[in-house]
């Protein structure tokens, strides 16, 4: 009974992989559908969203599953319970893809730009905080977890000087406000990645240390 347990919560993890790199595909195809000025790939990537919202719902039915069925207790139940947490964030995280194409598809019907700013260099950070959280998750590496928290420090400094930037520009009559507003909502949906990676990187040092550090609880709680 118990290996049999131990497969189905391998069966969990792989559909959790699975739907980690269905999720880092789609961040990196919309920023190149963004830069490459390719509306059919950015049309692609709304179309198969569909797969990652299916993989969810099979990821939640599954987890149930195994807790009505298996009435898993500590570490086991911790680890279930935190797949359906981090399964929920991977799924907004594709949603920020989504955002991110249908804005590229907007771009593109206008002038090009010359520049894309920090963008690039922000879908680099929160495509890799993503991946690592994952991989975090998978090690039980609460280290490796605390190294993604802070870099998403990083990720906030680009957005900001995104914001500033392109506020510059549109003073200056160097680019139309349309165009602005959408690199803006590209650069906050990067940072909306981060933060969800970020979110996935405190599950993991739950999961590996049972410390909860979301909001800083422990120094609130004066631990």
């Amino acid at each position: 009974m118990q290996r049999h347990f131990d497969e189905e919560l391998v069966q969990l993890k792989d559909k959790l992989f699975k739907m980690g790199l269905l999720v880092e595909e789609a961040i990196r195809r919309s920023i190149e559908s963004l830069v490459k000025r390719d509306s059919k790939l950015a049309e692609e990537i709304i179309e198969q969203d569909q797969k990652i919202n299916i993989l969810e719902i099979e990821i939640d039915e599954f987890s149930h599953e195994l807790i009505a069925l298996r009435q898993p207790t500590a570490v086991d139940l911790r680890f279930i319970t935190m797949v359906l947490k981090i399964n929920g964030n991977l799924e907004r995280i594709g949603d920020q893809a989504v955002n991110i194409a249908e804005k590229a598809i907007s771009l593109n019907r206008e002038v090009p730009l010359k520049s894309y700013l920090s963008i690039p260099k922000m879908a680099e950070i929160a495509i890799a905080m993503v991946k690592e959280s994952l991989d975090a998750f998978i090690a039980r590496d609460a280290k490796k977890a605390k190294e993604i928290c802070e870099r998403d420090d990083e990720l906030d400094t680009l957005n900001d000087q995104t914001y500033n930037s392109l506020q510059e520009a549109m003073k200056k009559h160097e680019i139309e406000i349309p165009q602005a507003v959408s690199l803006i909502m590209v650069a906050h949906n990067l940072e909306r990645i981060g933060d969800l990676g970020t979110n996935i990187a405190e599950d993991v040092i739950y999961l590996a240390k049972g410390i909860d550090i979301r909001h800083h609880i422990t120094e609130r709680r004066g631990d």
